[in-house]
Protein backbone atom coordinates (compact mmCIF):
# COMPACT_ATOMS: atom_id res chain seq x y z
CA UNK A 1 0.00 0.00 0.00
CA UNK A 2 1.40 3.40 -0.91
CA UNK A 3 1.04 4.85 2.60
CA UNK A 4 -0.63 3.99 5.92
CA UNK A 5 -3.40 6.50 5.24
CA UNK A 6 -4.18 5.23 1.74
CA UNK A 7 -3.97 1.65 2.58
CA UNK A 8 -6.95 -0.59 2.33
CA UNK A 9 -6.19 -1.87 5.76
CA UNK A 10 -8.50 -1.95 8.63
CA UNK A 11 -10.57 -4.86 9.74
CA UNK A 12 -10.59 -6.26 13.29
CA UNK A 13 -12.88 -7.19 16.15
CA UNK A 14 -15.00 -4.68 18.01
CA UNK A 15 -13.95 -3.24 21.29
CA UNK A 16 -17.37 -3.66 22.82
CA UNK A 17 -17.27 -0.52 24.91
CA UNK A 18 -15.99 1.77 22.20
CA UNK A 19 -17.11 0.49 18.79
CA UNK A 20 -20.28 1.38 16.94
CA UNK A 21 -22.29 -1.50 15.45
CA UNK A 22 -24.97 -1.39 12.78
CA UNK A 23 -27.60 -3.85 13.99
CA UNK A 24 -28.99 -6.33 11.51
CA UNK A 25 -25.93 -6.32 9.23
CA UNK A 26 -22.97 -8.64 8.92
CA UNK A 27 -19.70 -6.99 9.77
CA UNK A 28 -16.73 -6.68 7.45
CA UNK A 29 -13.99 -9.35 7.64
CA UNK A 30 -11.62 -9.20 10.61
CA UNK A 31 -8.32 -9.99 8.88
CA UNK A 32 -7.15 -8.43 5.62
CA UNK A 33 -4.27 -9.10 3.24
CA UNK A 34 -3.50 -6.47 0.62
CA UNK A 35 -1.72 -6.16 -2.73
CA UNK A 36 -1.30 -2.77 -4.41
CA UNK A 37 0.05 -2.86 -7.96
CA UNK A 38 2.14 -0.19 -9.69
CA UNK A 39 3.74 0.10 -13.15
CA UNK A 40 7.05 -1.43 -12.04
CA UNK A 41 6.49 -2.58 -8.45
CA UNK A 42 3.96 -4.17 -6.13
CA UNK A 43 3.28 -3.27 -2.49
CA UNK A 44 2.30 -6.03 -0.06
CA UNK A 45 0.75 -5.66 3.36
CA UNK A 46 -1.81 -6.75 5.92
CA UNK A 47 -4.19 -5.16 8.42
CA UNK A 48 -4.62 -7.03 11.68
CA UNK A 49 -5.79 -4.49 14.28
CA UNK A 50 -6.16 -5.29 17.95
CA UNK A 51 -9.67 -4.95 19.39
CA UNK A 52 -8.72 -1.92 21.45
CA UNK A 53 -7.65 0.05 18.38
CA UNK A 54 -10.78 -0.37 16.27
CA UNK A 55 -13.26 2.35 17.25
CA UNK A 56 -15.87 2.04 14.48
CA UNK A 57 -17.09 -0.93 12.46
CA UNK A 58 -20.20 -1.62 10.43
CA UNK A 59 -21.08 -3.67 7.35
CA UNK A 60 -18.76 -1.62 5.10
CA UNK A 61 -16.60 0.77 7.10
CA UNK A 62 -14.12 0.77 9.95
CA UNK A 63 -12.36 3.57 11.74
CA UNK A 64 -9.16 3.95 13.74
CA UNK A 65 -7.35 6.88 15.30
CA UNK A 66 -4.04 8.11 13.90
CA UNK A 67 -1.39 8.97 16.48
CA UNK A 68 2.00 10.42 15.71
CA UNK A 69 1.03 10.33 12.05
CA UNK A 70 0.63 6.53 12.07
CA UNK A 71 -2.02 3.87 12.30
CA UNK A 72 -2.00 1.58 15.36
CA UNK A 73 0.39 -1.39 15.22
CA UNK A 74 -0.94 -4.68 13.90
CA UNK A 75 -1.34 -7.94 15.75
CA UNK A 76 1.26 -10.59 14.95
CA UNK A 77 -0.48 -12.95 12.53
CA UNK A 78 2.67 -14.64 11.33
CA UNK A 79 4.06 -14.37 7.83
CA UNK A 80 1.94 -13.19 4.88
CA UNK A 81 2.58 -15.02 1.58
CA UNK A 82 1.19 -13.88 -1.79
CA UNK A 83 1.51 -15.47 -5.25
CA UNK A 84 0.22 -15.50 -8.83
CA UNK A 85 -2.25 -18.33 -9.34
CA UNK A 86 -0.51 -21.01 -11.40
CA UNK A 87 2.65 -18.91 -11.44
CA UNK A 88 5.47 -17.50 -9.34
CA UNK A 89 5.44 -16.13 -5.79
CA UNK A 90 4.89 -12.38 -5.57
CA UNK A 91 6.51 -12.01 -2.17
CA UNK A 92 6.11 -12.43 1.55
CA UNK A 93 5.84 -10.04 4.48
CA UNK A 94 6.77 -10.44 8.13
CA UNK A 95 5.60 -8.14 10.90
CA UNK A 96 8.19 -5.45 11.60
CA UNK A 97 9.32 -4.62 15.16
CA UNK A 98 7.04 -1.54 15.16
CA UNK A 99 4.00 -3.64 14.22
CA UNK A 100 3.72 -3.02 10.46
CA UNK A 101 3.13 -5.38 7.55
CA UNK A 102 4.64 -3.63 4.53
CA UNK A 103 6.97 -4.69 1.73
CA UNK A 104 7.74 -3.50 -1.81
CA UNK A 105 8.81 -5.95 -4.50
CA UNK A 106 10.06 -5.21 -8.03
CA UNK A 107 7.28 -7.11 -9.71
CA UNK A 108 4.68 -5.62 -12.05
CA UNK A 109 1.31 -7.38 -12.32
CA UNK A 110 -0.82 -6.81 -15.40
CA UNK A 111 -4.58 -6.12 -15.08
CA UNK A 112 -6.46 -9.40 -14.96
CA UNK A 113 -3.65 -11.31 -13.23
CA UNK A 114 -5.13 -13.70 -10.65
CA UNK A 115 -3.51 -13.68 -7.23
CA UNK A 116 -3.99 -15.53 -3.95
CA UNK A 117 -2.55 -15.47 -0.47
CA UNK A 118 -1.92 -17.16 2.82
CA UNK A 119 -1.72 -15.98 6.42
CA UNK A 120 0.56 -18.34 8.33
CA UNK A 121 -1.17 -17.47 11.61
CA UNK A 122 -0.10 -17.30 15.23
CA UNK A 123 -1.45 -17.69 18.74
CA UNK A 124 -3.32 -14.41 18.18
CA UNK A 125 -4.80 -15.12 14.73
CA UNK A 126 -5.68 -18.47 13.12
CA UNK A 127 -3.98 -19.40 9.85
CA UNK A 128 -5.87 -19.06 6.57
CA UNK A 129 -5.09 -19.97 2.96
CA UNK A 130 -7.37 -18.36 0.36
CA UNK A 131 -9.25 -20.85 -1.80
CA UNK A 132 -10.57 -18.21 -4.22
CA UNK A 133 -8.29 -15.81 -6.12
CA UNK A 134 -8.72 -12.08 -6.65
CA UNK A 135 -7.60 -10.29 -9.81
CA UNK A 136 -5.61 -7.16 -10.52
CA UNK A 137 -8.29 -4.57 -11.41
CA UNK A 138 -8.37 -1.58 -13.68
CA UNK A 139 -8.71 1.81 -12.03
CA UNK A 140 -12.04 3.56 -11.43
CA UNK A 141 -12.62 7.27 -11.99
CA UNK A 142 -13.68 9.35 -9.00
CA UNK A 143 -16.56 11.73 -9.76
CA UNK A 144 -17.61 13.02 -6.33
CA UNK A 145 -16.68 14.60 -4.02
CA UNK A 146 -15.18 17.55 -5.87
CA UNK A 147 -12.08 19.41 -4.72
CA UNK A 148 -12.96 21.92 -2.02
CA UNK A 149 -16.01 19.99 -0.78
CA UNK A 150 -17.23 20.55 2.78
CA UNK A 151 -18.15 17.92 5.36
CA UNK A 152 -20.10 19.09 8.40
CA UNK A 153 -20.52 17.26 11.68
CA UNK A 154 -23.66 15.12 11.70
CA UNK A 155 -23.65 14.69 7.90
CA UNK A 156 -22.87 11.75 5.66
CA UNK A 157 -20.37 11.99 2.80
CA UNK A 158 -21.65 11.10 -0.73
CA UNK A 159 -19.06 9.47 -3.01
CA UNK A 160 -19.53 8.52 -6.69
CA UNK A 161 -17.31 6.87 -9.32
CA UNK A 162 -17.45 5.20 -12.73
CA UNK A 163 -15.60 2.63 -14.81
CA UNK A 164 -13.34 -0.19 -13.70
CA UNK A 165 -13.81 -3.95 -13.52
CA UNK A 166 -13.20 -4.69 -9.82
CA UNK A 167 -15.71 -6.33 -7.53
CA UNK A 168 -15.51 -3.42 -5.06
CA UNK A 169 -14.32 0.13 -4.55
CA UNK A 170 -12.40 1.35 -1.51
CA UNK A 171 -13.17 4.78 -0.07
CA UNK A 172 -10.54 5.97 2.39
CA UNK A 173 -11.28 9.13 4.40
CA UNK A 174 -8.92 10.98 6.74
CA UNK A 175 -10.13 13.78 9.02
CA UNK A 176 -7.28 15.80 10.51
CA UNK A 177 -5.90 19.24 11.30
CA UNK A 178 -4.13 20.26 8.12
CA UNK A 179 -2.85 17.87 5.48
CA UNK A 180 -3.24 14.16 6.18
CA UNK A 181 0.38 13.76 5.08
CA UNK A 182 1.70 15.94 7.92
CA UNK A 183 -0.98 15.63 10.62
CA UNK A 184 0.14 14.05 13.89
CA UNK A 185 -3.36 12.95 14.88
CA UNK A 186 -6.52 12.19 12.97
CA UNK A 187 -9.34 9.80 12.14
CA UNK A 188 -8.85 7.16 9.43
CA UNK A 189 -11.97 5.57 7.95
CA UNK A 190 -11.91 2.81 5.32
CA UNK A 191 -15.04 1.64 3.50
CA UNK A 192 -15.14 -1.18 0.92
CA UNK A 193 -18.37 -1.30 -1.12
CA UNK A 194 -19.60 -2.97 -4.33
CA UNK A 195 -18.30 -1.15 -7.42
CA UNK A 196 -21.38 -1.68 -9.61
CA UNK A 197 -23.45 0.69 -7.47
CA UNK A 198 -21.40 3.65 -8.64
CA UNK A 199 -22.10 5.48 -5.40
CA UNK A 200 -21.95 5.25 -1.64
CA UNK A 201 -22.76 7.55 1.24
CA UNK A 202 -20.31 7.29 4.12
CA UNK A 203 -22.69 7.43 7.11
CA UNK A 204 -22.56 10.32 9.55
CA UNK A 205 -22.13 7.79 12.36
CA UNK A 206 -18.73 6.91 10.89
CA UNK A 207 -17.42 10.33 11.98
CA UNK A 208 -17.85 10.19 15.79
CA UNK A 209 -16.97 13.63 17.15
CA UNK A 210 -15.43 12.09 20.26
CA UNK A 211 -12.82 10.42 18.05
CA UNK A 212 -11.97 13.39 15.81
CA UNK A 213 -9.20 15.86 16.69
CA UNK A 214 -10.71 18.91 18.38
CA UNK A 215 -9.02 21.14 15.81
CA UNK A 216 -9.92 18.98 12.78
CA UNK A 217 -10.44 21.12 9.68
CA UNK A 218 -9.37 18.99 6.70
CA UNK A 219 -10.91 15.95 5.01
CA UNK A 220 -8.96 13.86 2.50
CA UNK A 221 -10.79 11.28 0.38
CA UNK A 222 -9.21 8.57 -1.78
CA UNK A 223 -11.35 6.44 -4.13
CA UNK A 224 -9.71 3.31 -5.58
CA UNK A 225 -10.68 0.13 -7.40
CA UNK A 226 -10.56 -2.87 -5.05
CA UNK A 227 -11.00 -6.46 -6.13
CA UNK A 228 -11.97 -8.25 -2.93
CA UNK A 229 -12.33 -11.89 -1.98
CA UNK A 230 -13.97 -12.68 1.36
CA UNK A 231 -13.66 -16.06 3.05
CA UNK A 232 -15.10 -16.39 6.55
CA UNK A 233 -13.38 -13.68 8.60
CA UNK A 234 -10.60 -13.03 6.09
CA UNK A 235 -10.36 -10.78 3.03
CA UNK A 236 -7.87 -10.38 0.20
CA UNK A 237 -7.86 -6.94 -1.49
CA UNK A 238 -6.06 -6.05 -4.73
CA UNK A 239 -5.87 -2.37 -5.72
CA UNK A 240 -3.93 -0.23 -8.20
CA UNK A 241 -1.39 2.11 -6.65
CA UNK A 242 -3.16 5.44 -6.30
CA UNK A 243 -2.65 8.50 -8.49
CA UNK A 244 -3.21 12.18 -7.76
CA UNK A 245 -6.61 12.00 -9.49
CA UNK A 246 -7.81 9.38 -6.99
CA UNK A 247 -7.51 11.79 -4.05
CA UNK A 248 -9.36 15.01 -3.23
CA UNK A 249 -9.25 17.39 -0.29
CA UNK A 250 -12.03 19.34 1.41
CA UNK A 251 -12.86 21.00 4.72
CA UNK A 252 -14.46 19.80 7.95
CA UNK A 253 -16.51 21.86 10.36
CA UNK A 254 -18.10 20.83 13.64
Amino acid sequence: MPSPRASLLALGLLAAASCHLSSGHLLAPRYLLGISTGPSFTVLGATLYADRDLHYRDAHCLGVALAGGHEPPMLDGGRVELWVVGGDPIGRVDRSPDGRYHAVVRTALEPGTRVAGNLVGSNAIPAHRFRTPAHVPRAVERIKPDAGFALHAGEGLPVTWRGGDSSHVAVVVTVSHGSADTAQSGWLLTCVVPRARGRFVVPASAFPLARLPTNADTVTVTVAADDRVEEEEYALDVTPVGSAEDQVRGTFAR
